[in-house]
C-alpha cells in the first residue's frame, strides 16, 4: 500500500482539539508586514509564501504545506480584546437569547446534520497544534497542519492497518472494528474507561460527530463485505478504503460545498474552478480554518431531538468526551436528515451573528489551562467563549477585516453599523469571521454563505480536491456505484450504515 493510501498524521497531540481548544501552544513570532493588494493567482505579486510559493513555479505534482495566505497582500487587522469581551460574552450582543421572540432560527435548506458533518469534514483536514491563541502576527507557514490536508478520512482509518492495527478487525485486516457487548451496533470501540478507540479523538468531542464517525465505519464495512469475494489481504483494504473515500468526497463536493456557497456560487466554481487559491498547492488557507469554517458554530441549535424518545437536548448535554454512549441517546437521522420522507429534519440554525448561548459559556473540562489570578485561579470567561476564542484567532493570525476581503473581491462591504457592532466598537472594521456570518444574513437571509464567507469555503473545498491527484475527480467518468442514478448522498451513506450490522 502506498504511503498516500495509508493516511498518516492523524495521531492526537495534547491541547490542541477543534474547535474549542485547538492550538494551545506556543508559536513562533514574525513581524512581517503584509502588502495591501489582493489578485486571483496567476496574476503578478508576491507569493503566498516561501514554501507554498514552490507550487507556483514547478510542475512536479501538488507541494503539501501546511497552512498559507489565501490573500497573502491585504492588510492585517487587530482589534481590542475588551471590545472581543464585549461583543461576546454571555448576555453580550451575540447571545442567541437576546433575539427577539418569534423570530425564525431554523435553516429551511440545511438540515441540523449538516453542521456535525462539517465539524467531521474539519478534522479529515485541520490539526493545528502549534499556534497560540494569546499569540500576535502569527504567520501560517509557522504553525502546523497535524494532519494530511485532504479528504482521505485519516480520521476513520488513521495510518491504516498495519500501523494502527488496533483500529481492524484481525479476520481480514480491512474491516474497521466498533461496539461494546452492551451496545453492539450503537457507538464506536472504546477502552474499558471509555475512550474512544478511533483515527481521531476530536470525533468524540460531541455525539453527533461521534454517530457520524460511526457510520462511515459501518460504510466502509458494507464496502469490505461486497469487495470480500474479489480481494484479500491488503489489497482489500487499499480497494474497499479508495471507494469509500471516493463517494464521502463526491458528497462534499456535490451536496455539501452547494448546500453552504449556494447555487450561483457553486455554479461558478464547477464551470471556473478556483480564482484565488494557489494550483497545485495542498495547504489550507488560514481565513478558512481560522475564521471562514467556523461558520459552522453559528448553525448549532440550541436545542435538538436526538430520537423519539430524547428531545430537548443541548449539545453539552449529550455526550462527554471519552464516556460510554448510552444506547437509548442513539442518534435517529431522520431527525437530522432527510432520510424519511415522512418526517421534516430539525434545520441548521440559520447564519447569524446570534450564537447559541450555550457556546458562550463552554465546559470548562474543554479548555485545559489559561487559569488567570484575576479569576481565581479559573479560566478567563473569554477563553470559555468559543466566539470569543474565534476572534482571538483573528487577531493571532493578523487576519484582514471583513470589509477589506469584501473590498478585494469586488462585492458588498457592509458597515459596521449594518453588522450589528456596537457603537462603541473601537475600529471601523470588522473581524472577518463576525463579518461572514452576517454577510450571510443580510445577503443570504441567513440560509447560506454570502460572497466572502462562500469564496473562501467553496474554493477550499473545490481546491482540495482538485489539487489531490488521488481525488475521484482524477479517476475521469467515476460514477458512485452505491446510491442511486449516478448519485450519492449522506443520506444514502446513512441508509447502508443502519443496516449493516457487525458479525
Amino acid at each position: 500500500m502506498s504511503d498516500k493510501n495509508r493516511p498518516s498524521g492523524h495521531t492526537a497531540l495534547p491541547g490542541s482539539g477543534c474547535p474549542f481548544h485547538r492550538g494551545a501552544g506556543n508559536a513562533m513570532l514574525s513581524k512581517t508586514p503584509s502588502g495591501n493588494l489582493v489578485r486571483p493567482h496567476g496574476g503578478v505579486g508576491t507569493t503566498v509564501s516561501s514554501k507554498s510559493a514552490q507550487s507556483l513555479s514547478g510542475d512536479n505534482g501538488p507541494v503539501v504545506s501546511d497552512f498559507f495566505r489565501m490573500f497573502p497582500d491585504l492588510g492585517p487587522s487587530l482589534f481590542n480584546v475588551e471590545d472581543l469581551r464585549a461583543l461576546t460574552l454571555p448576555g453580550g450582543p451575540m447571545d442567541v437569547a437576546n433575539q427577539g421572540p418569534g423570530l425564525p432560527q431554523d435553516n429551511p435548506t440545511i438540515p441540523a446534520g449538516y453542521t456535525f458533518l462539517g465539524q467531521f469534514l474539519d478534522h479529515d483536514l485541520t490539526f493545528d497544534v502549534y499556534s497560540n491563541i494569546n499569540g500576535r502576527d502569527t504567520q501560517p507557514n509557522q504553525t502546523r497542519d497535524a494532519i494530511t490536508p485532504t479528504l482521505d478520512l485519516g480520521n476513520i482509518y488513521g495510518r491504516g492497518p498495519v500501523q494502527d492495527a488496533f483500529l481492524f478487525d484481525q479476520k481480514d485486516g480491512a474491516t474497521l472494528l466498533f461496539g461494546r457487548p452492551d451496545n453492539p451496533d450503537g457507538d464506536v470501540l472504546r477502552n474499558s474507561q471509555g475512550t474512544a478507540i478511533i483515527g481521531d479523538p476530536r470525533n468524540d468531542d460531541n455525539m453527533f460527530v461521534d454517530q457520524l464517525h460511526l457510520a462511515v465505519i459501518k460504510f466502509h464495512n458494507q464496502v469490505v463485505k461486497d469487495l470480500s469475494s474479489q480481494f484479500s489481504g491488503g489489497a482489500l483494504f487499499t480497494e474497499a478504503s479508495q471507494r469509500v473515500r471516493w463517494h464521502y468526497q463526491w458528497i462534499v463536493y456535490h451536496d455539501f460545498v452547494r448546500r453552504f456557497v449556494g447555487d450561483e456560487l457553486y455554479g461558478k466554481l464547477v464551470s471556473q474552478g478556483p480564482q484565488y487559491f494557489p494550483p497545485n498547492l495542498q495547504a489550507i488557507p488560514i481565513e478558512f480554518s481560522a475564521a471562514a469554517y467556523r461558520m459552522g458554530h453559528a448553525t448549532i441549535r440550541e436545542f435538538y431531538q436526538v430520537n423519539d424518545n430524547y428531545k430537548g437536548a443541548q449539545i453539552f448535554d449529550l455526550h462527554q468526551p471519552g464516556t460510554f454512549l448510552s444506547p437509548e441517546k442513539r442518534v435517529d437521522w431522520k431527525y437530522f436528515f432527510n432520510t424519511d420522507s415522512r418526517v421534516t429534519p430539525q434545520g441548521a440554525k440559520l447564519f447569524d451573528t446570534l450564537v447559541a448561548s450555550e457556546l458562550l459559556q463552554l465546559p470548562q473540562a474543554l479548555i485545559p489551562g489559561f487559569d488567570n489570578p484575576q479569576y481565581q485561579g479559573k479560566p478567563d470567561p473569554l477563553y470559555l467563549s468559543l466566539p470569543g476564542r474565534n476572534l482571538l484567532r483573528q487577531n493571532e493570525f493578523t487576519l484582514p477585516a471583513g470589509q477589506t476581503v469584501a473590498k478585494a473581491l469586488g462585492t458588498t462591504q457592509y458597515s459596521n453599523s449594518q453588522l450589528g457592532l456596537p457603537t462603541n466598537w473601537g475600529s471601523t472594521l470588522a473581524p472577518l469571521w463576525y463579518y461572514i456570518l452576517k454577510e450571510a444574513k443580510l445577503a443570504n437571509q441567513g440560509r447560506f454563505l454570502g460572497p466572502v464567507g462562500g469564496r473562501i469555503v467553496g474554493e477550499t473545498f473545490f481546491s482540495v480536491l482538485i489539487n489531490d491527484p488521488q481525488s475521484f475527480l482524477h479517476n475521469k467518468g467515476w460514477k458512485p456505484t452505491y446510491g442511486t442514478g449516478g448519485d450519492f448522498t449522506i443520506v444514502d451513506l446513512l441508509r447502508i450504515a443502519d443496516a449493516y450490522k457487525s458479525s
